[in-house]
C-alpha cells in the first residue's frame, strides 16, 4: 500500500507562506549576504545561492507586511498559498556609501533577523508602495514546515530522483552464454 503524504495543516502553511513572502520580496545590495542567510532557513533545497533567488543582486525593496489568502491543495503533501504582500521599491540617490567592513552588527533583539532593510538608508529614496501576490508552495519536510521552492532557484536542477534499486541476483543458468556463471533457479 503507498505512502499518503499529509499536506500541511493550513493555518501554519498560510503564516509560514506569508513569512517567507515577505523576506522573499524583500532585498538590499548593500548586505546581500542577510538574505542568503535567512530565506535558506525556510527552503527545502536552497541551491547555489538562496540571497539571489528571484533577485537581480541590484537595488533595494522592504516588504512591509503580507495577508496570506487562500490555501488548495497542489499534489500528495503540498499547498499552494495565496499571498499579497505590500512591497516599497527604493531608488538610489546622490552619492552612496558602500560599505566597507560589511553589514553592521546586529543588535539583540528577540526573534529571528528578516531579510527586509531599515525603512530608511543613506543614499536610497522610497518610492510609492505596490501591492505583488505570490503563490507560495509550502510542505512538510523531515518534520518540518518549509517552502517548496526548487523550480525557482536560479540555474538549479530539481534534486536527483534516488538511484534504482540494484536488481536482485538471478541464478540460474544463462543458456545463450555458455561462459557464464550458473544461476540459482527461480523457486516459483
Amino acid at each position: 500500500m503507498p505512502t499518503v503524504i499529509e499536506p500541511p495543516e493550513p493555518a501554519e502553511a498560510a503564516a509560514l507562506a506569508g513569512a517567507f513572502a515577505v523576506d522573499y520580496l524583500s532585498w538590499d545590495e548593500d548586505d546581500p549576504d542577510r538574505r542568503g542567510r535567512v530565506l535558506r532557513d525556510y527552503l527545502t533545497v536552497p541551491g547555489n545561492n538562496p540571497a539571489h533567488l528571484g533577485w537581480s543582486g541590484l537595488g533595494r525593496q522592504r516588504a512591509e507586511f503580507a495577508l496570506p489568502g487562500r490555501v488548495r491543495l497542489d499534489g500528495e503533501g503540498r499547498v499552494l498559498v495565496d499571498v499579497r504582500v505590500r512591497v516599497t521599491p527604493y531608488r538610489a540617490v546622490g552619492e552612496r556609501e558602500a560599505r566597507v567592513a560589511g553589514p553592521e552588527p546586529e543588535p539583540e533583539v528577540t526573534g529571528v533577523p528578516a531579510v527586509a532593510p531599515a525603512p530608511t538608508g543613506r543614499g536610497w529614496r522610497s518610492l510609492p508602495s505596490s501591492w505583488v501576490r505570490l503563490s507560495v508552495p509550502v510542505v512538510v519536510d523531515g518534520g518540518r514546515l518549509v517552502i517548496d521552492a526548487w523550480e525557482e532557484t536560479l540555474g538549479d536542477e530539481p534534486p536527483p530522483p534516488p538511484a534504482p534499486a540494484p536488481p536482485a541476483e538471478d541464478h540460474t543458468l544463462d543458456e545463450d552464454d555458455p561462459l557464464a556463471e550458473p544461476r540459482e533457479k527461480d523457486p516459483w
